[in-house]
């Protein structure tokens, strides 16, 4: 989170996935900041979509029906709270026709995963809020359990994947491609689950997801100033892949969308060391060792930033 003010104070414009910026109640976002969904970022890379910086949008929410009625009590409040706070424009709140029926899955490479066995009750009251005048829309559905305790434990130690990661990307996802606006989901979980961790500590990474009972605070910040899309052939103005200088990823997570296209049009790739996943998609691994940017942390990579836009080739003694 501190990292994007310090991106933002040498660079023109930072483009983040929500991830990065969202922390539950908290979040860092400066104005030239753009808090863009992963699948929205993908079709950007592939320089189909163009980026449009807003002042502010209207930002629905889709209300998973099947949650529970005290945590659709506390969400409303939440609601109300962010709206006083930061003025943010909700244009209302829709029900699902039903509950939202979803399953974590996981992968055999161990990646977290999922299914949405009635993704039209999300279209549906996605596409009512649309008529409503959103052009944002946040998503409340109830999480289901976590079977595996380990794997939970794990993503709290900061070692491990978050178990409904996947399931929400593909929430996101569903929403973009099909309505082209921004979108951003906020996990609800049942009321003990979500109750504060009071018993232990927890890895500082994830330590904001569990000292509060709601993830929407920074999920309507975040969508009311997301940039709009367009097709990028329409010819009208707007942020383009064109326009992108360098790209920061961790070194071990080199296999997506936007790194393939980066590595494709050349634009510089700073690859931060220190900050591991669990994945394997490393320099080495794709034969990208002559292409990328290695940074032994973000720090470096700031400093990297900077020479890149002074027009400044590193000197490798210093």
């Amino acid at each position: 989170m501190t990292l994007l003010p310090l991106l933002s104070s040498i660079c023109d414009t930072v483009i983040t996935h929500p991830n990065v910026a969202n922390a539950a109640c908290f979040q860092t976002l400066p104005k030239n900041t753009l808090y863009v969904e992963g699948y929205a970022l993908d079709r950007f890379f592939e320089g189909a979509w163009s980026l449009f910086p807003v002042r502010q949008n209207a930002v629905g929410i889709i209300w998973d029906s099947g949650i529970p009625t005290e945590m659709e009590i506390l969400h409303q409040n939440t609601i109300a709270a962010v709206k006083t706070v930061y003025g943010t424009q909700i244009v209302g709140l829709e029900k699902t026709t039903e509950p939202v029926k979803l399953r974590i899955n996981k992968g055999d490479s161990g990646r977290s995963s999922g299914a949405i066995e009635n993704a039209e009750v999300l279209l549906d009251a996605g596409q009512a809020l649309i008529e409503q005048g959103a052009n944002a829309l946040a998503v409340c559905c109830l999480m289901p359990d976590c079977e595996d305790e380990q794997e939970d434990t794990a993503y709290k130690s900061g070692s491990g994947v978050d178990p409904i990661a996947g399931l929400e990307a593909m929430i996101s996802h569903l929403l973009v491609a099909a309505f082209r606006i921004p979108a951003a989901h906020a996990p609800v979980f049942p009321y003990e689950t979500a109750l504060p961790v009071t018993d232990r500590l927890v890895d500082p990474r994830a330590a904001s997801e569990f000292i509060v009972s709601t993830f929407l605070p920074c999920v309507l910040t975040g969508l009311s100033k997301a940039p709009q899309f367009t097709a990028s052939h329409l010819g009208q103005a707007g942020i383009q892949i064109e326009d992108l200088s360098a790209l920061i990823v961790p070194e071990d997570a080199l296999g997506s969308i936007p790194v393939l296209s980066a590595v494709e049009r050349k634009i510089p790739i700073l690859t931060i060391q220190n900050n591991r996943t669990l994945m394997q998609a490393t320099p080495a691994a794709l034969g990208l060792k002559d292409q990328i940017i290695p940074c032994t942390n973000y720090q470096e990579a700031l400093g990297q930033l900077i020479a890149l836009k002074a027009g400044i080739n590193w000197p490798e003694h210093f």
